[in-house]
């Protein structure tokens, strides 16, 4: 994969994100999709793939305490 530079402007300031793609034309038609995109939510952590089965059990744990925290609240 390439890596390709999208730039935006939001409340007066330019921000860039990076967008990787096969190739330009590729790139094009998932910026034409960024108006679809949805918001998922905020990166906590970086877990490295290699951790493999750690990485699946401290997130299924994450998640766990997550949703007791929520529905106590």
């Amino acid at each position: 994969m390439k890596r390709f530079l999208v730039s935006y402007r939001h409340e007066g300031s330019q921000w860039n994100i990076e967008l990787p793609a096969t190739d330009l034309e590729d790139a094009r038609r998932r910026v034409s999709q960024l108006a679809l995109a949805r918001l998922d939510g905020e990166i906590i952590a970086d877990i490295p793939g290699a951790l493999g089965p750690v990485a699946a059990l401290a997130a299924f744990v994450r998640n766990a305490l997550g949703r007791r925290a929520d529905s106590a609240a």
